[in-house]
């Protein structure tokens, strides 16, 4: 809202001085609004504060002013201003790009990529306090830089982009013709007028870019009651016919162009100003759960949270009265013989044992995935402190570049962990081996020991909770799980599963 307002301001300051937007800058005034217009639906949708959106939305804000100062620079501070956003926003497209492709995990080549991309767009700003040769010349060079590093990278992590696109190549066909195609006619159309062609190489990949991620992004979106709900096509459909409307009406009444968009600023900024009353109101009154439709939309959705939130509170109280309880209650009787150096030794030693409980416990409950390492390195940090309390050897066998898209990332760790949990209670195993691996978009895990052997048992019936538990999330993700003797002695449990990409960025942009 507060852009939208910065905006209108400006381009009132701008007509009051004289200037105004001419037919050969219609196309890049219309192409900047986008990216405002946007930035501004982004954040109404992003009611979680999603960084990601948060960031797009950012992102989308930084280039549109940069268009917006370098097509009406008739200040030097106009000018000026433009040309410093020009490495900042360079440097924070690459950011989100790489950041949206792997979906905030680490992978190889991110460090180096990362010290690139800051140290060429640091060195550009720098350089613009000189003068603007040195300027220009820092500022290719970043681009240069930054391309190169990228492709590099890209190269790298062929696989897993290749997966990204295949994934997603349905939601990328539509923007690609919405973009090209308007873009192709321009061309055609005024090819041989400079004054029209100026700097639409730069607007090209932009509006490409912005369309292709947010068609990725609000994909998942549930529909709601409202305006905003129709399908994509009949959105561009009305914005298309609306905005021809206004610019035959400007020509036919001889309206400057610029008193139409500025109204049409306008009521972008009274629609958002409409909607934060709107959520000041629907929080100060709670839904009435008494009207039949609010009951209606309300039952399914909670009963299904109640019985998971019942089942979560089953498991956390028996966690609590069978190792945080009892615990407690012993240290609370030695407490009175706390001098005898015996009874310190084990006060501490219990201490140091409810604190890995509860740690260990915790990462059950909600896996805390370091960003800065990647998915092999966080499974590896995990077996190292399994393997520190037990005495058998603990073995990972999975490619350093291995990929898992959100959630699969989590359900594997979380299944690793449980998986090997028990083996080391139950097993009496002294080597267990793990093998992760994912080939074209098949998810393989494989958890051996050598131990006493299992009694097969179906995951269905409800026995063995913790492999019934893995053995039901499988099955809903359209996968296997088999349990079989292992070669020489041991158990053998052998999971397969799809990794679906088209559902990964609904959790990356949903959590």
């Amino acid at each position: 809202m507060l852009n939208q307002f910065a905006v209108i301001i400006y381009l009132g300051f701008i007509a009051y001085n004289g200037h105004y937007i001419e037919s050969n800058y219609l196309v890049h005034f219309l192409s900047l609004s986008l990216l405002f217009f946007d930035a501004a639906y982004i954040s109404y949708k992003n009611v979680k504060c999603n960084k990601v959106l948060n960031h797009f939305s950012l992102l989308l804000l930084l280039l549109g002013w940069q268009f917006l100062l370098y097509l009406f620079d008739f200040r030097p501070i106009s000018k000026a201003v433009s040309m410093l956003l020009l490495p900042v926003c360079f440097y924070q497209s690459a950011y989100f790009i790489q950041t949206f492709l792997f979906q905030s995990s680490a992978y190889r080549g991110q460090k180096a990529l990362l010290a690139f991309l800051k140290i060429s767009c640091v060195t550009a700003i720098i350089c613009f306090f000189f003068s603007d040769r040195a300027f220009f010349t820092a500022y290719q060079l970043q681009f240069f830089i930054s391309t190169l590093a990228l492709a590099v990278v890209g190269i790298m992590q062929r696989k897993r982009i290749v997966f990204v696109l295949k994934s997603q190549w349905k939601r990328l066909l539509f923007p690609l013709a919405l973009v090209v195609i308007p873009f192709v006619i321009y061309l055609s159309v005024f090819h041989r007028e400079s004054e029209y062609m100026a700097s639409m190489g730069s607007y090209i990949p932009v509006m490409l870019a912005f369309v292709c991620i947010h068609s990725i992004v609000f994909q998942y979106h549930p529909q709601q009651v409202q305006f905003l709900s129709l399908s994509g096509g009949y959105i561009v459909a009305l914005v298309f016919v609306g905005l021809v409307g206004l610019v035959g009406m400007a020509y036919l009444f001889q309206i400057p162009l610029m008193a139409i968009l500025m109204s049409v600023y306008i009521v972008v900024l009274l629609a958002q100003v409409y909607n934060i009353l709107l959520y000041v109101r629907i929080c100060r009154q709670p839904t009435n759960y008494n009207n039949p439709t609010d009951r209606q939309h309300f039952y399914a959705y909670s009963l299904e949270q109640i019985k998971r939130e019942e089942n979560l509170k089953k498991d956390f109280s028996n966690y609590l009265h069978d190792n945080i309880l009892q615990n407690l209650l012993s240290i609370k009787n030695m407490l009175c013989k706390a001098e005898q150096p015996e009874i310190r030794r084990l006060l501490l030693d219990t201490l140091t044992e409810l604190n890995a409980s509860i740690r260990f416990q915790m990462q059950t409950y909600h896996p805390n995935l370091v960003k800065s390492l990647t998915l092999k390195e966080n499974i590896q940090n995990l077996l190292d402190s399994m393997e520190e309390n037990h005495s058998a050897n603990i073995c990972l066998d999975c490619d350093k570049d291995v990929f898992l898209v959100e959630p699969y990332n989590v359900l594997i760790y979380r299944m690793i962990k449980e998986l090997v949990t028990n083996a080391l209670k139950h097993s009496s195993a002294t080597t267990i081996d793990v093998l992760l691996m994912q080939e074209d978009g098949r998810i393989t895990l494989k958890v051996t020991d050598n131990g006493i052997g299992f009694k097969p048992f179906t995951y269905k019936s409800g026995s063995h909770q913790g492999l019934a538990s893995i053995g039901e999330q499988v099955s809903l993700l359209d996968g296997t799980m088999n349990i079989q003797p292992a070669t020489g002695g041991g158990t053998a449990v052998v999971i397969s599963m799809p990794m679906n990409g088209g559902d990964s960025y609904e959790n990356f942009v949903g959590r």
